[in-house]
């Protein structure tokens, strides 16, 4: 294994969601790439692996990566 390979950090079933957490994460200096985004686009299902989107990080990231989301959680709604 090697310190560059591309890893999947998570799997999203809409686009936006994937943007949300790779702009949080490459806010916090974590590069990432965005896979399967065509395909989420062409086919929206959200049931199968075909509409799922995958967020991938280099591995020497990963950790950092969880450690970033698990401190911000998407969920949480202010007011």
């Amino acid at each position: 294994m090697n310190d560059n390979d591309l890893v999947v950090f998570d799997t999203y079933y809409t686009d936006a969601d994937a943007y949300i957490a790779k702009g949080v994460l490459e806010t916090n200096g974590v590069p990432c790439i965005i896979n399967n985004e065509i395909m989420s686009s062409v086919y929206p299902i959200t049931v199968t692996s075909l509409g799922e989107i995958k967020l991938l990080v280099f591995r020497r990231d990963l950790e950092l990566a969880r450690r970033i989301m698990a401190s911000k959680p998407l969920s949480d709604q202010e007011g």
